[in-house]
Formats: C-alpha cells, structure tokens, sequence
C-alpha cells in the first residue's frame, strides 16, 4: 500500500470515523444512508481498510495515528463555516487560526482529510485555479463590480461549461434561517471569464456581475478568513 493509499479514504471509511462522535453527516460526502441501505458490507470493508492503513492496530484498538484522524475530523464536523471551492472542501478552527482542514475529494470519489498552514492553501489554490493568477485589465482599476447587462446575462448562460469555471460556495450551518436564500447561511458564486472580462454568478441571488480582479480575490479571501489590502474609492 502506497503513501497515497494511507492518506485517501472512502466515504464509508470517514462516516465509520466519524461514529466516534456520533456524527452522522459530514460536509461535502454523500449521505450516510445511501450506504447504510447496502447492508454491512460496505461497513466491514471500510474497517478492513482502516486497519490496513494502521488507524486500528490487528487487535482493533484505536492507534495514535488513528486518534489524530478522528481529532481531525472531529474539528472538521463542529467548524462554525464551510467553504467549498472546486473539489476542495474547508473547515475552521476558529476565525484568527493559522491553519485550515481540508477535505479534498479525488477524481475517483475518494477523499484526503489534512491540515494545512493558510500560506500554504495560496499556493495549492494557485496551482489548483488559473483564475487565480490573472493579469487585471486596466479597466478594472476604476471599479470592482458592476452588473451585467440583460444582453450580456444571455450570452454568459449559453456558454459551455468549462474547466476553468470556479465554484465558490459559503455554508454556515448553524445560521437561521437554513434556507439557501439567505445568504448569511449559505452562498454560491460561479467565476469565469468571457474573453477579457472577468464574470462572478451568484446563483442563490440570480445576480449576475462583471467583477474585477480585486473583487475576485476579495471574495475569496473573505470566505477563507485571510487578510487583503483594502482598496478605497471604488464601487
């Protein structure tokens, strides 16, 4: 078994994880009872795994690797915010920590569960999301967002979808009312770009926006809790 095998887990392996503190749903998996209704095998299967990847010793004990795990995922379950963005899924400790958990999800639908320093998440979103690393126009200096014509919402809705779309979602599960139109409980933005200009969605408000570059990363940082330059004078 490989590093990679140890460190990527199985939706049935997070849930069987995750009874330790009787969590019965964790963000960004699919629901427990879709696997729950194929009886125990499943179930069996994922303890096998756990025990071949040393978070349960032969006779079954929880090792210490395996107690880290669970600490792990128990500060994921209890974080006051989620921010998915892509197929990367972000937890907090708490608003000034330094450091995020991630819950990423792999092209065959298994998922990674680290911790990683909030620098570090730049670099991996840099690597992750060429939107990141656009060049502004000079346009863009003299605003941050506006919103786009009836026309142009037309055009930007026959667009195929591509890769280079970034999906940015904010989940607070303990905000009332837990409606997703409210969007002090749960947003969802769609960034894209249409040919020179920058174009943000939010989906749950049906606004559409032409957005620079700033405002962009504005979002972004705002959702994950990071410092940015405030720009003053622009509307």
């Amino acid at each position: 078994m490989t590093q990679t095998d140890k460190d990527t887990f199985d939706v049935t392996e997070l849930y069987l994880l995750a009874a330790a503190f009787d969590a019965e749903a964790l963000f960004g998996l699919p629901d427990k009872k879709l696997y729950q209704l194929q009886g125990e095998e499943p179930w069996s299967q994922a303890y096998a795994k756990l025990k071949n990847k040393g978070v349960f010793d032969k006779e079954g004990s929880l090792t210490k690797s395996g107690g880290v795990i669970i600490k792990t995922l128990y500060t994921y379950f209890f974080s006051q915010k989620y921010v998915r963005i892509n197929n990367l899924m972000f937890a907090f400790k708490e608003k000034e920590a330094e450091e995020v958990i991630i819950l990423a999800e792999t092209a065959d639908k298994t998922y990674k569960l680290y911790v990683m320093d909030k620098p570090l998440v730049l670099k991996l979103l840099g690597e992750k999301i060429p939107l990141l690393n656009r060049e502004p126009v000079e346009a863009e200096k003299n605003f941050l967002q506006r919103e786009l014509s009836a026309e142009d919402r037309e055009a930007i809705k026959e667009l195929d979808v591509t890769n280079d779309i970034v999906n940015i979602e904010l989940f607070h599960p303990r905000v009332k009312p837990q409606i997703s139109t409210n969007p002090n409980h749960y947003q969802q933005w769609l960034v894209l770009s249409k040919e020179d200009r920058l174009i943000m969605i939010d989906t749950t408000q049906k606004q559409y926006y032409q957005a620079s570059q700033y405002w962009f990363l504005k979002v972004l940082f705002d959702a994950l809790d990071f410092p940015y330059r405030q720009k003053v004078g622009l509307r």
